[in-house]
């Protein structure tokens, strides 16, 4: 009588103590920003003289600085396994080259996720794109647009906080579907920053981002093109032309105007132009050998 009383008694009590703790180790995030300007040449384009179109915010979405905002983050976070999973509300709605009351050029991204595993990042979002041919509007669930390419280290939390500052990211195969064919996979698209709290007392960086990527993230200054409300006037973020001939007044006042901003300059409406003879070509296919 004695033997089967003390075997059942100690193997059950040891086993359901243990296992949770190994468990237990992802906390879920609270609230959390990130910010992320899509492409800089891109969105000059779309709001420069050539598309003479708008950027569109929705959602909670805003624009503090070069940067698009997505705010309210919610997922988790797991400093012994390394992995972040961080999904933000808000969306942003590139148009441009107007016909008879529709675009013919847009893109809509929404539900962007920022998710982080065995090393790697990857941003995820949901898209909506209309082909400049057939005018089909497709739309991807999910789809890995950007690879993330983190810095060394370990990810962790700081005052109940973890952020990723101005993370380099390059364009996906699958990215490459939101655009339509105009960027390859591997092309750099703008830095992203992200910031997410782990407890309730935790502060998030205020104001702007400056992860807006490339030498004109603030291209354009206040005006924009082809605005047409409140919205997209404070989203658009002003236009190439805008840029460009900025530049060449104060060069023709002689003002002493650096090389390397007329440079940038002429740059970003060679971006424009090219852009432009391949809308041309898409929407006249009879015109692709010219």
């Amino acid at each position: 009588t004695d033997e089967p009383t003390d075997e059942p008694t100690d193997a059950p009590t040891d086993q359901p103590t243990d296992q949770p703790t190994d468990e237990a180790t992802a906390q879920p995030v609270l609230d959390g920003n990130l910010d992320w300007g899509v492409k800089e040449s891109f969105r000059s384009y779309v709001t420069g003289p050539i598309a003479n179109g708008k950027v569109e915010l929705a959602a909670g979405a805003t624009q503090p600085g070069a940067a698009y905002r997505f705010p309210k983050a919610t997922g988790s976070f797991d400093a012994k396994a390394q992995t972040l999973s961080a999904a933000f509300e808000g969306s942003v709605r590139f148009l441009g080259h107007e016909d008879k009351g529709s675009y013919v050029l847009d893109l809509k991204l929404s539900g962007l996720e920022a998710e982080i595993k065995n090393g790697k990042g990857t941003l995820v979002a949901d898209v909506s794109s209309k082909d400049r041919t057939t005018h089909k509007v497709s739309t991807f669930k999910d789809l890995a647009i950007a690879t993330l390419d983190l810095p060394a280290g370990e990810l962790k939390a700081k005052d109940g906080v973890v952020a990723l500052k101005a993370v380099p990211a390059s364009l996906t195969a699958d990215g490459t579907k939101a655009f339509g064919g105009m960027y390859q996979p591997g092309d750099a698209l703008d830095a992203v920053t992200a910031a997410v709290s782990l407890t309730k007392d935790a502060e998030l960086p205020q104001g702007g981002s400056g992860g807006a990527g490339g030498a004109g993230g603030t291209a354009g200054g206040a005006g924009t093109t082809g605005g047409t409300d409140a919205t997209a006037g404070s989203a658009g973020g002003g236009s190439v032309g805008g840029s460009a001939g900025g530049a060449g007044n104060l060069a023709s006042t002689g003002a002493d105007v650096p090389a390397g901003a007329l440079m940038g300059a002429a740059g970003a409406l060679a971006v424009a132009g090219g852009a432009a003879v391949y809308f041309a070509r898409r929407r006249n296919p009879a015109n692709s050998e010219v």
